[in-house]
């Protein structure tokens, strides 16, 4: 293989002071997400290094989307009130050029939120964050899922993500193995990257992509590049999963270790060891 960013010493610098800018800036990321797992997302923003704001009501949503330095969008619980305040804020976003992710929750299975997914599309989020199978109903090459789980492999939905990217800067696929497919920022060439690791115990605990698609929004905010803010949300997560683990006795004592290591893992041995150019 040719030389690629993922193996040159200068990109992964670049990655790390990107965490630092985190630390420094402190960005501030207005959250309209699921209400099962909202506080658990701010808990992870905070040790990230962020400052979450969680408001939902319709009528404030504007004026602090367009405020903030990054905007989630996570249709984990939608209701008439939540469906409102998510069209005002990425209507806000667009307006004012606020980096938003948009995580379409459930969108394979249930009719409701795939076409309120595509409603807010219209408004062109920054990053997409989903399972396969959400990926693939938003592209309309499959609807097939089991409530918010997917049925398909990452890899499966890689077509489907390349069409999205006419719509969206770069889509966040989770799986075994996470695929993220962004724009080169030398080329503007569709680029496509792998990350592995992690732990087995992120999926026995809820809310565990939900704070993944509020760490891309708070990367979003100090990035250079939404590759490098889908890379480093990524590897910051797995990184301090893997740390985690090493100390967690089951999902309960896991969430609080991942928390905890979220604030403190050295992220400076993961890079390149984790991550493959496909």
């Amino acid at each position: 293989m040719t030389d690629t960013p993922l193996q040159t010493t200068e990109w992964q610098s670049r990655l790390l002071a990107t965490h630092v800018r985190l630390r420094q800036q402190a960005p501030l990321v207005h959250c309209l997400t699921n209400q099962v797992t909202v506080s658990f997302v701010a808990n992870v923003l905070l040790a990230a290094g962020a400052s979450p704001a969680m408001t939902d009501h319709p009528d404030e949503v504007e004026g602090l989307a367009a405020a903030a330095d990054a905007l989630l969008i996570n249709l984990g619980t939608p209701s008439a009130d939540s469906i409102a305040a998510m069209r005002r804020a990425s209507q806000a976003a667009s307006r004012s050029e606020t980096p938003w992710v948009l995580d379409p929750v459930g969108a394979a299975a249930l009719p409701l939120r795939r076409a309120l997914s595509l409603t807010l599309m219209a408004h062109r989020p920054t990053v997409i964050r989903g399972n396969a199978s959400e990926v693939m109903a938003l592209a309309e090459t499959g609807t097939d899922g089991r409530g918010v789980d997917t049925q398909h492999d990452s890899s499966e939905a890689l077509a489907a993500a390349r069409r999205l990217l006419a719509q969206t800067d770069g889509v966040a696929i989770s799986g075994r193995t996470d695929r993220l497919l962004g724009r080169s920022a030398a080329t503007a060439d569709a680029v496509t990257v792998g990350i592995h690791g992690g732990s087995a115990w992120q999926p026995r605990v809820t809310g565990t992509g939900c704070a993944l698609g509020a760490l891309i929004s708070a990367y979003l905010a100090v990035a250079d590049t939404p590759l490098d803010a889908m890379i480093y949300a990524h590897v910051h997560a797995a990184a301090a999963a893997e740390r985690a683990e090493l100390t967690a006795h089951g999902p309960g004592s896991f969430a609080v270790a991942w928390l905890d290591a979220l604030d403190s893992v050295d992220l400076s041995g993961f890079l390149a060891d984790r991550l493959t150019l496909e």
